[in-house]
């Protein structure tokens, strides 16, 4: 196998996939989250297994590795070695890639699963700063700031505990986490991530605009804790009324409520295609690095 051929498919799955994860502003909020976080986990299984696959076969070939290790010769035969020039950069990102996914694993934990005791779901805290979020985790609740109950009226109240109770009821909190760590492992997945937190929140507007029965009084209600917020910046996974893409999420409740599964069929079938596109890349990066374990002694 060369080199190009150990790296050929996480290139072709994000060619491919990083493109075509568009389609998901024509779905339902609840499946276009559900697509791209696919997709987000996918493309970065890919990329992260042809790296891995490469500082593999660079540190297999190192003499002082290959003896310790007891490497069968039948390796080299299938196998191109992996030049210092390829080899040293992919360790060096490999580590970068394993080092920023745990600090944002970790920042995701710290923001959303913040240690909680069991008490009541929404819980108010004295403060003048307008906040209001959703902590997921097993006793997930909803932290409100009297700063912002004053900054809503009665109406809005209601928005917000509907918007943050969505939050919770669909474990958003761990598509923010895959969001984190997708983009800190592999930064160029930024836009692909970004898509994915703002799905989530526009899901969550679905759900209470259902609730309430009132799309406008959504809109009007997410401008006002973003107005309210404006002076005070959130933590960057923190699961919030105004925290992203405000107008894009007031211009879609504008319009008349999308149907689940609503869409061309290219944009219905574009999710699933991606998905298989990026998981076959990433399965096969996979087999050569199961091809490097099985070529060990012994096993």
């Amino acid at each position: 196998m060369t080199i190009s051929g150990l790296v050929l498919p996480a290139v072709a799955a994000l060619a491919i996939g990083v493109p075509a994860a568009g389609p998901h502003r024509r779905l339902h909020p609840s499946v276009g989250a559900r697509a791209l976080a696919l997709a987000a986990a996918a493309l970065t299984l890919a990329a992260t297994a042809a790296v891995a696959t490469l500082a593999v076969g660079f540190l297999s070939g190192i003499p002082w590795v290959r003896e310790h290790l007891t490497w069968c010769n039948s390796l080299y035969r299938t196998h191109d070695q992996i030049p210092a020039w390829i080899g040293v950069p992919a360790t060096l990102a490999l580590c970068a890639m394993m080092v920023a996914a745990s600090r944002a694993y970790r920042q995701a934990r710290l923001d959303l699963w913040a240690a909680a005791e069991p008490g009541p779901q929404i819980r108010i805290v004295g403060d003048n700063r307008p906040d209001a979020y959703a902590i997921g985790g097993r006793c997930g609740h909803i932290v409100v700031s009297t700063g912002m109950l004053a900054a809503l009226d009665g109406a809005e109240r209601r928005v917000l505990l509907a918007h943050e109770r969505s939050h919770l009821r669909h474990r958003h909190h761990r598509y923010i986490a895959l969001a984190l760590v997708s983009k800190a492992s592999v930064p160029v997945l930024g836009f692909v991530t970004r898509r994915l937190r703002l799905a989530v929140e526009r899901w969550a507007d679905e759900d209470a605009a259902a609730e309430v029965g009132d799309r406008r009084l959504v809109a009007r209600a997410i401008v006002r804790a973003a107005l309210a917020k404006s002076d005070y910046p959130t933590g960057p996974a923190l699961l919030g009324l105004g925290n992203l893409g405000v107008r894009a999420r007031v211009d879609a409740l504008l319009l008349p409520a999308p149907v689940l599964g609503n869409g061309s069929s290219s944009a219905l079938l574009s999710a699933p295609f991606v998905g298989a596109v990026v998981v076959a890349g990433s399965s096969l990066q996979v087999h050569h690095l199961w091809s490097f374990a099985s070529h060990v002694c012994g096993l």
